[in-house]
C-alpha cells in the first residue's frame, strides 16, 4: 500500500489502465482464485458506479454475454452494446423491477459501500443492510449454479450473514483482496453453485 504522501499505485494502474476506480484489482483478484466469469454468461453488478466492474465483466463475458449494472448514479464510462444500466436505488426497486430487467443471471457481484459515518458497528450494519438486500436479489435471478460476489464490512453480524449464506450455496469463502486498503475493514464473500 501508498505510504501518507506517495501515490496509491493501484489508483494509478487503474487510471493507466482505462478504469475509472482501483476496485477494479479486487475483482481481478477474485477473479483469478475463483473464476467466476466466463464468456457468454450474464452478470449482475450491483452498485456499478463508477463503472470499473462494469467494464471488466463487459470485456470478460464478451459480445455473447451481458452485464446489468444497477446504481442510484450513473456510471462514468462509456457503455458498450453488452451493459445495460439501470438507475435504481437498491434498497427501494421493486422485485418484479428487478426480475423483469435482469431476468436469469450467472453472477450476481455487489460492492455497495453504505454512506459511512466513522462509527464502526453502525458502519457495520449499514452494510449488513446492503448485503441482505444484494443475497435477496441474488436468490431472485440466480440460476441453480450461480454465484455471489459480495463485499461486507466485517463485524459482530457478519458470521450470521455467513451462515445465512450456506443455507443456499454449496460453497461460501471469506477473501480479502491484496488491493483492499489495510485500514479497511472490508472483506468479501464468495457463494459459488447457489442451490437455487
Amino acid at each position: 500500500m501508498a505510504r501518507p504522501g506517495q501515490k496509491d499505485p493501484y489508483g494509478v494502474r487503474a487510471k493507466e489502465e482505462g478504469y475509472p476506480a482501483r476496485s477494479v484489482y479486487k475483482l481481478k483478484e477474485i477473479q483469478d482464485k475463483y473464476k467466476l466469469i466466463r464468456a457468454g454468461q450474464r452478470i449482475v453488478d450491483l452498485g456499478c458506479h463508477p463503472g470499473s466492474w462494469l467494464r471488466f465483466c463487459s470485456q470478460s463475458v464478451g459480445t455473447g454475454g451481458l452485464v446489468l449494472g444497477l446504481d442510484v448514479k450513473e456510471p462514468t464510462i462509456p457503455l458498450s452494446p453488452n451493459i445495460l444500466f439501470l438507475q435504481a436505488d437498491l434498497l427501494t426497486v421493486p422485485d418484479e423491477t428487478i426480475k423483469t430487467w435482469a431476468g436469469r443471471a450467472d453472477v450476481v457481484l455487489s460492492d455497495l459501500s453504505p454512506k459511512t459515518s466513522g462509527i464502526k458497528w453502525l458502519d457495520h450494519q449499514r452494510s449488513l443492510d446492503l448485503n441482505l438486500r444484494a443475497l435477496e436479489i441474488g436468490f431472485l435471478v440466480l440460476i441453480k449454479g450461480g454465484s455471489v460476489v459480495l463485499k461486507i464490512f466485517d463485524g459482530q453480524g457478519t458470521k450470521n450473514f455467513i451462515k445465512k449464506m450456506k443455507d443456499y450455496f454449496e460453497q461460501v469463502q471469506i477473501h480479502k483482496p491484496k488491493s483492499s486498503r489495510s485500514e479497511s475493514s472490508e472483506i468479501y464473500l464468495i457463494g459459488q453453485r447457489f442451490k437455487g
